[in-house]
């Protein structure tokens, strides 16, 4: 049994804990040690002090893409990579976009929703809006879901971006902007959620980011 260590924010933390399940492996979830990756428990089991991270005996590995790669590589069925590897690049290539496009957009939004909707200018609010519809904008171009960016079968690069785009929904309308999906992304966000593994996923990390939002509108 691999010990998995996560947090109920993290995207990337849910993109391997779909992969998980979805191949049926068996898994503890826990807390880094010392309630954080920037503890110095946590880093000397995982010494890049990143999550999410996964550890079987002296075997330890961080990074959500290098996890499910292995995850893959490990355990065959259900099969979530092409075997045609220009396919395979293509999708990674969406996979690299989620990471150091989209991903970061969302991130931008956190310390803004920290700071309560009042304390931010609205012009800074709009410019990370808009960076944000700019990048969606972008995957519905890169995409052709048909249902799945593999075709019939859910691959690695489908599972990042579900908890994802409802994190960048959520967290852009607790700062009064509102998110409208392009219909190419919103018909594969619905037929993503038709797997009930994945439809979990994106209700837990919804509701761990509602009760986020949550205490810092309480604090202000």
């Amino acid at each position: 049994m691999y010990t998995f260590y996560a947090l109920p924010l993290s995207t990337y933390c849910a993109k391997v804990r779909i992969v998980l399940r979805m191949k049926s492996v068996e898994f503890k979830e826990l807390v880094p040690p010392g309630g954080s990756y920037t503890a110095t428990e946590y880093q000397q089991i995982v010494p890049a002090g990143s999550i999410p991270a996964i550890k079987k005996g002296d075997f330890v590995v961080h990074d959500s893409d290098a996890i499910v790669e292995y995850l893959e590589d490990k355990y065959l069925t259900p099969s979530m990579r092409p075997a045609n590897i220009e396919q395979c690049a293509q999708l990674r290539a969406i996979s690299r976009f989620h990471d150091t496009r989209l991903e970061a957009s969302v991130r931008a939004l956190f310390p803004m929703v920290k700071k309560g909707m009042m304390k931010v200018a609205e012009s800074e609010i709009q410019l990370a809006a808009d960076r944000l519809f700019d990048d969606i904008f972008r995957l519905s171009k890169i995409i052709n879901p048909h249902p799945f960016l593999n075709g019939e079968t859910i691959s690695l690069a489908d599972c990042a971006f579900p908890t994802t785009l409802w994190m960048a929904a959520d967290l852009l309308e607790s700062l009064g902007q509102k998110l409208h999906f392009p219909n190419v992304i919103s018909d594969w966000l619905e037929n993503l959620q038709r797997n009930p593994i994945i439809e979990d996923e994106v209700t837990k990390n919804r509701l761990a980011i509602a009760n986020w939002i949550a205490s810092f509108n309480t604090h202000h």
